[in-house]
């Protein structure tokens, strides 16, 4: 066994069933709940389709409430068609 091998399953021995692969789902999903672009993870993570990103970035309950508790305090709420427009525009 090597002395990469033999070190990451001394650290995760603590945790059961944790694989080194985990890691990489949590770091996607930890840049896209941190408001990385899509280009900027694929990028990192070496990916070459969307597809493939959608795989490893999951989407966790707490970030669900934060946009449900944002909706219903008025955060996105949309812009009048006079706003959109302007903005359109310039």
């Amino acid at each position: 066994m090597s002395a990469t091998k033999f070190a990451w399953r001394h650290a995760a021995s603590p945790f059961r069933g944790l694989r080194f692969h985990d890691l990489r789902h949590q770091a996607i999903t930890e840049l896209a709940e941190a408001g990385a672009t899509d280009a900027t993870m694929m990028a990192l993570a070496g990916h070459m389709s969307r597809e493939m990103l959608e795989h490893y970035s999951h989407v966790r309950m707490a970030a669900k409430r934060e946009a449900l508790d944002k909706l219903s305090t008025g955060l996105m709420t949309p812009l009048d068609s006079k706003e959109v427009t302007t903005k359109t525009l310039n």
